[in-house]
């Protein structure tokens, strides 16, 4: 038979290798190779391989991208390694690691983050402690606080359930030795139970913790804070397994317990060597900073998806923010990264908390100041490697346990089944869509494998169909092809159409093409499938949206050009032009467009893309003549008309959506266009004024961003200014070298002195308190700017309250002191202007701190100051009690009294 030809084949490749290169990283041979070797068709092999498989003679080998074969007589006889049928592994000397081949369902050490990388090791021991012959060996973990020592032992614990070391009612006992280390005979009495008078206060004999875990495992956490006297006693404990109650004498009782102990602190330096001797396993826990960059991403998605589903709300984590926290290795390790990322949340929701929300933002601004403060330390280089490689865009996490989707298909049982391909396929275009609907999702699902197979077949299909896929079916249909290559073939028998021969010719041709360009194997009775599923791409129509879209712009033909090439690329007439000759009369134009609106149902929503002048104006002129809802939108990039036209046409996007979507557009390619600009700004600018801070201070970005508004204003554009944030004077030296090349240094500004006299230096303190502003004025050529006695009091007043909300935000734990300073300010303002006077720079930083600390208070409901006996009508008072409203309504609590007495101190200290 052919079968035993192609295990004969693989049987011989085999048995040319021994144990040294399997563990060397030999794998197996492909079905490419034998079907060269027998000179048959490869869909042929790659049946009988997969037949052999499942009874159990191959291992299928899927580390490459091409699957690899070898035999599992052979492997066993090499290894002594005992395998099931259907074995799958990524490499065969990954299966020599363990002397046990364990299914990862079965293996609770699959669900730690980390269990094939840092933790490898660590796991590795676990097991062999938990499965050694004869009894468990008591175990010391050793690692830095919130690496995650207690799940560790409580996965150990499951391992051992799931394995039958310990029965299904085994318990897993808890203890931290640290809650009783200044009372011993209470901790003792915690662990080996006490009998009655044992001790002052015991009136009754106690069971105690060895007796509960009797069977099981007694976690001990904190274990260096355990007394001398009760280390003696559990070794007691473990050399003969018998123990005595406190205050019990001549008796004795049993007890079958695993120990799994933790510590932050040197066992050599806190636990008695004659203990040390009877603990066999030392497992190290690794800390945060030696993870890989990856396992830190997966830890930082898995942390923002626990929160979405506590708050049932989507979250939406920027590039920045998972960026700086995956750089950042706090002390606290994953229980401190945990918080940090919690809290993250809070401030989001705090800040978004008057909309009614469906998701969060979370943005860099969100997070403590000492993780903001790590995404100053990172440089340009680090951050654009590791932007291309690992977070390319904002992240979606979904407010439900994620999974990757793995195949359209229902799981396959015994009983084959017949399934209406596609009808099953358009069910899985929509769960697919619901995860697309927003641009910024997809990068969360969608990997680097489906954006390749995506762009082929969206190519492919184009070029030998003749028409566009739209976004959720070529990634439904990407999704089918990975789920073909991880787990190869689906036991469904599917409903075909009798007359799709010239279809089934054309799967066969796009399968060819991909086995070439992705190197996977696609099973043959999976062309019909691909066929019909090609069928639904042909015979699919839009969805019809209630939404029509026009786009009006000057010139005779500027509109209909940009309608045409939407419509051609999107293959249908979607879009309607409105062309305005200058010389065309607008009411002209307004008539036509009413015409157009009229045709749509009073339901259907209007959304106007206009150019410019008169056009941007007819929203109220065409809301006053139609019924229905009219946006005017005053941008006709092509680029945005085509999504916005492909969203709404293919994604049945609602008009809230779309609207949306347009802002991040534009975002985007704002932000790009400014990029571009300003790159030619600073190629062809002779002139440079560099501002500086210690890494983790704003100073230098707010000495740029006033100074740059002041040049702006008065038209000076022949000076570029550059801020710089880092922890060596000699870095900063560096990059000024580097970039100042052919250009003048104006003088540099900040609160680093460099100690050169090549550049003169402007510190922040002549800034705030001296001339300095005058200097700077002096040094660019532009003198006349010193007169200008209000702009130079805001320069000043602005980086003298961004400098202060530095220090506030030392003193808040939830709220960000940048954000809610725009409404304590208009409030100072206020009351400043109402009172005529002005706030000197020790008034206000007073006056800010105290506002918002008062407002964190008040919001999470901690101390608020008491009224006064005396109650004061001063007209200071008054004018404070009249404006605190803006603090109020802001955000939504209430100002007694006594804290508008507390403002009005601090103000007649002025």
């Amino acid at each position: 038979m052919r079968k035993d030809k192609v295990l004969q084949i693989v049987e011989e490749f085999s048995t040319q290798y021994k144990l040294k290169d399997i563990q060397r990283g030999v794998n197996g041979i492909t079905s490419y190779e034998i079907a060269n070797i027998m000179h048959i068709a490869r869909n042929n092999t790659s049946s009988d391989l997969n037949e052999l498989w499942k009874e159990g003679k191959i291992i299928k080998i899927t580390g490459n991208k091409k699957f690899e074969f070898f035999s599992q007589h052979v492997f066993s006889a090499l290894t002594g390694i005992k395998l099931g049928t259907a074995s799958t592994c990524e490499s065969l000397s990954s299966l020599t690691n363990k002397s046990v081949a364990f299914n990862k369902l079965d293996d609770p050490f699959e669900n730690l983050i980390g269990a094939h990388e840092s933790l490898k090791n660590a796991i590795i021991s676990a097991k062999a402690s938990v499965l050694y012959p004869g009894g468990t060996l008591h175990t010391l973990l050793l690692g830095e606080s919130g690496v995650g020592k207690s799940l560790f032992a409580r996965t150990m614990y499951q391992f051992g359930v799931n394995e039958h070391v310990y029965k299904d009612t085994a318990k897993f006992v808890v203890f931290n030795c640290a809650d009783y280390a200044n009372n011993v005979e209470l901790l003792l009495s915690q662990l080996f139970g006490s009998v009655k008078g044992a001790y002052t206060g015991a009136e009754q004999t106690r069971e105690g913790l060895i007796s509960r875990a009797d069977g099981g495992v007694l976690f001990l956490d904190e274990v260096h804070r355990l007394p001398p006297e009760g280390q003696e006693m559990l070794f007691y404990l473990i050399d003969t397994g018998n123990y005595r109650m406190l205050g019990e004498s001549g008796v004795e009782h049993q007890a079958n317990v695993s120990l799994i102990m933790a510590t932050t602190e040197n066992p050599d330096n806190h636990l008695l060597t004659t203990f040390m001797r009877r603990i066999p396993m030392v497992i190290n826990i690794p800390n945060l900073e030696k993870k890989s960059v990856e396992e830190k991403k997966e830890l930082i998605m898995y942390l923002y998806n626990m929160e979405a589903i506590a708050t049932q709300m989507a979250i939406h984590i920027d590039r920045d923010t998972l960026l700086s926290l995956i750089f950042y290795n706090p002390p606290g390790n994953i229980g401190q990264l945990k918080n940090d990322v919690r809290l993250s949340v809070a401030r989001s929701y705090l800040e978004q908390k008057k909309d009614t929300l469906t998701e969060l933002n979370v943005h860099l601004y969100s997070l403590s100041q000492m993780v903001q403060s790590n995404f100053d330390k990172i440089d340009s280089k680090t951050k654009e490697t590791y932007i291309h490689q690992i977070v390319k865009d904002t992240l979606y996490v979904p407010p439900y346990p994620y999974h990757e989707i793995d195949s359209f298909f229902p799981t396959a049982t015994n009983e084959r089944k017949q399934i209406d391909i596609k009808s099953q396929f358009e069910t899985y275009v929509q769960q697919i869509l619901m995860s697309l609907d927003d641009s910024t999702h997809s990068s969360f699902i969608i990997d680097d494998d489906i954006q390749s197979i995506m762009s082929f077949v969206r190519e492919w299909i184009l070029y030998h169909m003749n028409f566009l896929l739209e976004q959720s079916q070529n990634a439904s249909f990407a999704f089918y092809l990975k789920s073909i290559r991880d787990h190869c073939e689906n036991n469904l028998n599917f409903i075909f159409d009798e007359n799709s021969e010239e279809l089934v010719e054309l799967s066969r041709n796009l399968v060819r093409e991909i086995e070439c360009r992705f190197h996977f194997q696609i099973p043959e009775n999976q062309i019909k499938t691909i066929a019909s599923i090609l069928d639904t791409f042909k015979n699919h129509k839009p969805q019809n949206s209630k939404m029509k879209m026009l786009v009006l712009a000057h010139g005779d033909s500027l509109a209909s050009n940009i309608a045409n090439v939407v419509n051609e690329l999107l293959n249908g007439s979607f879009l309607t032009p409105i062309n305005m000759p200058l010389s065309r009369d607008v009411n002209d134009v307004i008539n036509e467009v009413i015409d157009n609106i009229n045709k749509e149902p009073e339901d259907c929503d209007i959304i106007l893309f206009v150019d410019m002048g008169s056009l941007a104006n007819m929203e109220k002129i065409l809301s006053e003549k139609i019924s229905q809802r009219v946006f005017v939108i005053p941008t006709v990039n092509t680029l945005v008309l085509l999504e916005s036209v492909r969203k709404v046409t293919y994604l049945n996007y609602t008009t809230e959506a779309i609207l949306n979507d347009i802002i991040r557009m534009s975002q985007k390619m704002n932000h790009n266009l400014e990029h571009q600009i300003k790159g030619y700004i600073e190629q062809y600018t002779e002139r440079i004024i560099y501002t500086i801070c210690r890494s983790g201070e704003g100073t230098a970005r707010y000495l740029e961003t006033y100074l740059k508004q002041i040049f702006e204003k008065n038209n000076i554009f022949d000076i570029d200014i550059v801020s710089l944030s880092y922890d060596s004077p000699q870095k900063i030296k560096k990059i000024i070298r580097e970039t100042s090349k052919n250009k003048d240094v104006l003088c540099i500004i900040g609160n680093v002195n460099l100690d050169t006299n090549e550049y003169p230096f402007i510190s922040l303190e002549d800034i705030l308190m001296r001339d300095g502003v005058s200097n700077v004025f002096k040094l660019i050529g532009h003198d006349y700017l010193i007169d200008n006695d209000k702009m130079m009091h805001a320069f000043k007043r602005n980086v003298f309250v961004d400098v202060s909300l530095e220090s506030v935000q030392k003193y808040l734990l939830y709220l960000d002191a940048q954000k809610i300073s725009p409404i304590v300010l208009e409030f100072i303002e206020k009351v400043e202007k109402e009172s005529n006077q002005i706030c000197e720079n020790n008034i206000l930083i007073r006056l800010v701190i105290h506002i918002c600390c008062m407002i964190e208070r008040l919001l999470f409901d901690e101390y608020v100051a008491s009224n006064s006996d005396v109650i004061d009508e001063s007209e200071l008072m008054q004018i404070i009690k009249k404006n605190i409203h803006i603090i109020e309504n802001a955000f939504n609590i209430k100002v007694s009294q006594g804290e508008c007495e507390f403002i009005r101190e601090i103000l007649q200290d002025n």
